[in-house]
């Protein structure tokens, strides 16, 4: 009769650890489940904010409001933000290639430490490149500007592809 009882309680204390396994396994998956949904609300709202800059810095280069190369930069570091299997493909090398030329220029407190000579001819410089380059990174915005409506029905949707 004991062997009984202690049988029936280790047989308890089994399916009731099971079921401890069971719940906590249950709970963890709908506690990623959540994470996951968050982390995506947070993805596409980061995304748009992305489309709304974007958006501001096209406007701003065809309306010639800022100069061609911060643009480029800004623009470049962006794009590289979004998704890479966003769809519809839109060339926008040029916009990276330029951005890219524009990195040999000193910024921030390394240009403040330029002569003022040095200041002007890098900037004699730069505004010669944005010059030449004016029209060819002119049209990949506005190949970019067409595209940015769609990128951002797609992105709230939830899908990139």
């Amino acid at each position: 009769m004991a062997g009984q009882v202690i049988l029936a309680i280790v047989i308890g204390l089994m399916i009731g650890g099971l079921l401890g396994v069971l719940i906590w396994k249950i709970w963890m998956v709908r506690h990623r489940r959540i994470e996951k949904q968050a982390e995506m609300a947070r993805s596409e709202a980061q995304y748009l904010q992305i489309l709304d800059s974007l958006e501001v810095l096209c406007r701003v280069v065809n309306q010639k409001q800022v100069e061609l190369s911060e643009a480029a930069i800004r623009i470049s570091a962006l794009l590289d933000s979004l998704p890479a299997d966003i769809s519809p493909k839109v060339d926008v090398s040029d916009i990276h290639q330029f951005a890219q030329t524009c990195q040999q220029f000193d910024r921030g407190d390394t240009r403040q430490g330029l002569t003022a000579r040095a200041r002007h001819n890098q900037d004699n410089y730069r505004w010669q490149l944005e010059e030449e380059q004016e029209v060819v990174v002119g049209d990949a915005v506005q190949r970019l500007v067409t595209v940015l409506p769609s990128w951002r029905v797609l992105l709230l949707s939830g899908s990139s592809k």
